[in-house]
């Protein structure tokens, strides 16, 4: 094959590359619920009512609507909002120490999603915010045991999922890219001449 021919074939390689979908939890259901008191949560451990919404731009859940199922415990109230890669929670009308031990948090369970890969919390949150997080498939746990919630608490969760497409190249890359290619217009120009 000539060098012409290699040329002209990474170029169209590169031009006509499918773009990578974007696959993240925009348009899924989100259902929230809390739980309480033991660990692992589950249906006997539930202490909220669950709450359900399709996740889209500023999907949120104010705060109260969350309310306690559990005689005796009171639901903390915190505004969640779900976005395509990540939850926000704020805690303007909380205040107190969560209960150790166990699991005391939130559970968000996603319908007709990608499979979470990753949840991570983000620097902007507060610095008093460091729950215990961790992932299975469709589900985010979030153990808040043991933290102290005030009025400026607020907590950042980065999602990742299964197609989360790489991060936008920079333009340094892009320049890196043509010099690479002129290069090789050169080279293949000169060893014909």
């Amino acid at each position: 094959m000539s060098n012409r021919a290699l040329l002209a074939a990474a170029v169209a390689a590169i031009t006509l590359a499918p773009a990578a979908h974007s696959q993240n939890l925009a348009g899924s259901q989100v259902t929230v619920a809390g739980y309480c008191c033991t660990a692992p949560p589950g249906p006997a451990t539930q202490a909220t009512n669950a709450v359900t919404a399709t996740v889209g731009p500023n999907t949120e859940f104010p705060a109260g609507s969350l309310t306690s199922l559990t005689s005796g415990l009171s639901a903390v109230p915190v505004a969640i909002d779900v976005g395509s890669n990540d939850i926000e929670l704020n805690y303007s009308q909380a205040s107190g120490l969560i209960p150790a031990g166990g699991f005391n948090g939130y559970v968000f369970t996603f319908a007709n999603a990608p499979t979470i890969t990753g949840v991570t919390l983000d620097s902007r949150s507060s610095s008093e915010y460091t729950p215990a997080l961790s992932f299975s498939g469709n589900q985010i746990f979030i153990n808040e045991a043991g933290l102290n919630l005030t009025a400026t608490t607020m907590g950042l969760l980065s999602v990742t999922t299964a197609g989360t497409p790489p991060p936008v190249p920079e333009p340094e890359t892009y320049a890196m890219l043509l010099a690479g290619l002129g290069l090789l217009g050169w080279t293949a120009r000169r060893h014909h001449g």
